[in-house]
């Protein structure tokens, strides 16, 4: 299970960290974010983009931002956008069933 913490919220700002991620999903999250209507800035970024030698992971956690434009709760957005990656996972996964 992922763990995430919510480093700031406002009305139409949230900025979170993805404990012990890595790019992935930030980025095609942020791709899918841009999308949405309301949203007038998504972004990611990891502070320190250097691996821990004996873990692999990053030595910082990837932090999210999204802001909105008046009216467009930033925490809707973004449940939105990881239903959407929900979303595609299952289309994919059901594609490669059919084509066994």
């Amino acid at each position: 299970m992922m763990e995430i913490k919510i480093l700031e919220r406002k009305d139409n700002l949230v900025e979170i960290e993805l404990i012990n991620e890595d790019h992935s999903l930030p980025n095609l999250l942020k791709d899918i974010l841009l999308t949405k209507e309301g949203v007038k800035m998504a972004s990611y970024s990891i502070d320190h983009p250097l691996l821990h030698p004996e873990t692999g992971r990053y030595i910082s956690n990837p932090k999210i931002t999204i802001i909105t434009e008046e009216g467009t709760d930033p925490i809707d957005v973004l449940k939105e956008g990881l239903k959407d990656i929900i979303e595609m996972c299952d289309t994919l996964l059901d594609e490669l069933k059919k084509n066994k």
